[in-house]
């Protein structure tokens, strides 16, 4: 689990700012992902802090160790 709690920002932001298609230039990618993250709802952002303490059971129970490939 990851628990810099931006990264599960980017996804969601990520996800939603290309649900219609790629973005064609970085001029219009800028622009969606700032509308985004000024209509980001504070709900949203409130649930996945309540993820924090599952994340760090989920990093004891792991011992700390990285199942992601990417990040070895």
């Amino acid at each position: 689990p990851d628990l810099n709690m931006i990264e599960i920002s980017w996804a969601y932001l990520k996800r939603i700012t290309t649900k219609k298609g790629p973005l064609t230039s970085r001029m219009a990618a800028e622009q969606a992902w700032k509308n985004e993250w000024r209509e980001l709802e504070q709900w949203r952002i409130q649930c996945w802090i309540k993820c924090v303490p599952y994340h760090i059971q989920e990093v004891i129970r792991l011992e700390g160790g990285n199942e992601n490939s990417a990040g070895q």
